[in-house]
């Protein structure tokens, strides 16, 4: 990833280990499914092995039952949390055994990492044939589903901040076959985070990406989610799926 994305995505999770799976455990779609249930749930049942990439805390870990995961991360903070067989190392360089893993799963960080050429054919490297491959990672398009939101982004000055690798462009299909994978899958759904109080407000809103982002800045996102609770924000969530 750039540089600027390194440094801030390394520093912010090792301050604030577990922080992102705080967020998302509470968040829930229309049929009352988290984002993590919802990756979980597009991994073949019998995948013995699954390899976890940028697994933070460890919440999908906890919901694979009793496939043997093992959990990479680069934040030392973030895998002292996680449960399971853990390695510290950055994608795409992974010390893993190739065709290991039976599913790779990457929840909310593929859009972190560039190239993404090189993040798929890493993947592709480490899954058997037939292995399955099943990444979530946040939609900003079509905001005015999740007005809040957006507001919430554009007083932290993110609206205009693109991702390392947005993913939003056609030739993702293209990219993942040059990586000898093939797109079975992609989906976008919208997940409900219910903000009760207003001192759950600062929690929620430090728990977005937000490089640059200065405290007086932060500050005023904290005050208007505070001023709007009790309040719903929603965001939508895309689940990518593909096969070795």
């Amino acid at each position: 990833m750039p540089e600027e994305w390194s440094t801030y995505v390394g520093e912010y999770h090792d301050a604030n280990p577990g922080i992102t799976e705080s967020l998302l455990s509470q968040a829930r779609d229309g049929a009352g499914r988290s984002p993590y249930d919802w990756l979980v749930a597009a991994v073949p049942a019998g995948a013995s092995t699954v390899v976890d990439l940028a697994c933070g805390s460890g919440p999908l870990h906890r919901r694979l039952g009793g496939a043997r995961v093992v959990g990479v991360d680069q934040s030392s903070a973030e895998l002292a949390r996680a449960g399971g067989l853990r390695v510290q190392a950055r994608v795409p360089a992974l010390p893993l055994a190739g065709g290991c893993a039976g599913a790779v799963v990457m929840s909310m960080a593929l859009m972190l990492i560039r190239p993404l050429e090189a993040v798929l054919a890493e993947v592709a490297r480490v899954l058997r044939p037939g292995g399955v491959f099943v990444a979530t990672v946040p939609s900003r398009g079509e905001a005015g589903s999740a007005p809040l939101f957006a507001d919430l982004l554009r007083t932290l000055g993110q609206a205009g901040v693109s991702y390392p690798e947005p993913l939003d462009d056609d030739s993702l299909g293209r990219r993942f076959i040059a990586a000898g994978l093939r797109l079975r899958g992609d989906e976008t759904v919208e997940f409900v985070r219910a903000v009760p109080r207003p001192e759950d407000a600062e929690h929620v809103v430090r728990s977005f990406y937000a490089p640059g982002a200065g405290p007086e800045r932060v500050a005023a996102a904290v005050e208007k989610l505070q001023a709007a609770t009790p309040v719903d924000v929603s965001y939508r969530i895309r689940r990518l799926v593909g096969r070795r």
